[in-house]
């Protein structure tokens, strides 16, 4: 399915465009881009990539803290990095992922 030229679904404004997208390193797919930087994919992109990822993380549940939401962050990962509790990291988005950085 060519998405080219559609409707974006997510703001319902722009018009997509192609392009490749990176979804792990290294990795690219056909993807879809609106005017105002929402990606998109078709179906079967979608279950390649949720796929990949499936493959190469682990599920975790959002949950509530305060007026916030947190996700728990896997043994491993944190073993990996040597984070402690109440460790400050930087927390930003890239394109439709979310980034966890360490400060240090």
């Amino acid at each position: 399915m060519n998405l080219e030229g559609k409707v974006c679904g997510v703001c319902n404004k722009g018009r997509l465009h192609a392009f490749k997208d990176e979804v792990v390193e290294g990795v690219y797919v056909d993807a879809y881009r609106c005017d105002y930087g929402h990606a998109s994919y078709t179906a079967s992109v979608m279950k390649k990539v949720e796929s990949l990822f499936k493959a190469a993380a682990e599920t975790r549940h959002v949950v509530r803290v305060g007026s916030s939401v947190a996700v728990p962050i896997p043994a491993s990962i944190v073993k990996l990095f040597g984070l402690k509790p109440k460790e400050r990291v930087y927390v930003t988005t890239q394109g439709n992922r979310i980034l966890i950085l360490p400060t240090n």
